[in-house]
């Protein structure tokens, strides 16, 4: 008798300076059993190693960080680990960020204020290679 095949839990890197939001996203996608928090990264170039040494499926990138700032760490990151998806989370709204966070090769971008609603569909549609619209 064959045993049910389960499928793989992605793996989640969160990034963002603000210590209380990381910790709120990352306890909040914990929740659910499909995904599995590797890190939380606090720079663009923690981000970079840790989604490297711990072999992140998505990243969730904030854009705003003290030194390399999100979009820079999103370009670096792809041209590192191609296979690596990346989400970029922003507190601001337009199409101008939205252009930008695909310019630096996200899969998309959320808004911060949208995240709880979205962030667990949206971690999933980008690991299944599909980008957010």
């Amino acid at each position: 008798m064959a045993s049910p095949s389960l499928k793989p839990t992605i793996r989640v890197l969160v990034v963002d300076d603000h210590e209380l939001f990381a910790d709120a996203l990352r306890m909040f996608l914990e929740r659910d059993e499909r995904i599995e928090v590797v890190g939380v990264a606090s720079s663009g170039q923690e981000a970079i190693d840790l989604a490297q040494t711990r072999l992140a499926d998505v990243v969730l990138m904030d854009i705003f960080m003290r030194g390399m700032d999100g979009l820079e760490a999103t370009k670096r990151l792809r041209a590192l680990r191609p296979e690596t998806h990346v989400i970029v989370l922003t507190g601001l709204s337009g199409d101008e960020i939205a252009g930008q966070a695909l310019e630096a090769g996200a899969d998309g971008h959320l808004q911060k204020g949208d995240v709880h609603d979205q962030v667990v569909e949206a971690v999933l549609r980008v690991a299944n290679g599909r980008p957010l619209a």
